[in-house]
């Protein structure tokens, strides 16, 4: 009887620490949510958390928003086609539209990237805390360092910091 009570125990043992480990390994905290949200031709197709994005019905119009707070929109009004704005990182933003063809991408926690009114505008703020902003018609703005503000406007015209 003795045996049957060990054999009993360590396989309550080997169960318990199975069931210890599995729950270890498998709780996700709370804070590893995952915040996304994705908008192509005018519709969401997926939001999870606190990203919101949105895109004008329109060929080509595609928002991605990644991080808690951050926000993406592709397009402005009928009309607008292929714009893509892609924001990542918490509290990012990305627009891209009044026009067609802007492209605006904001990496990087608070930071901001706005391509519009006009058409082929390029935006990319690349890092935290920066922004771009180019309005016209094939403007670029690139901002790559920490704080910065490119705005690109007029002719043609290009703008790094």
């Amino acid at each position: 009887m003795n045996r049957i009570l060990l054999r009993v125990s360590r396989r309550g043992a080997v169960a318990l620490a199975a069931t210890s480990l599995l729950l270890a390994v498998g709780a996700v905290p709370a804070s590893a949510a995952t915040d996304l949200c994705v908008s192509t031709n005018g519709t969401v197709r997926v939001q999870m958390g606190t990203a919101p994005c949105s895109s004008v019905a329109g060929p080509g119009n595609v928002a991605i928003a990644r991080g808690a707070n951050s926000h993406a929109t592709a397009g402005y009004s009928a009309g607008d086609r292929n714009n893509r704005a892609t924001a990542s990182g918490d509290n990012s933003e990305a627009f891209a539209g009044i026009g067609n063809g802007n492209t605006a991408t904001a990496i990087g926690d608070g930071s901001g990237a706005n391509s519009g009114v006009g058409d082929g505008n390029t935006t990319t703020a690349s890092v935290t805390d920066s922004g771009a902003t180019a309005q016209g018609t094939n403007q670029t703005a690139i901002a790559s360092s920490p704080g910065c503000t490119a705005e690109a406007t007029g002719g043609r015209a290009t703008d790094r910091c």
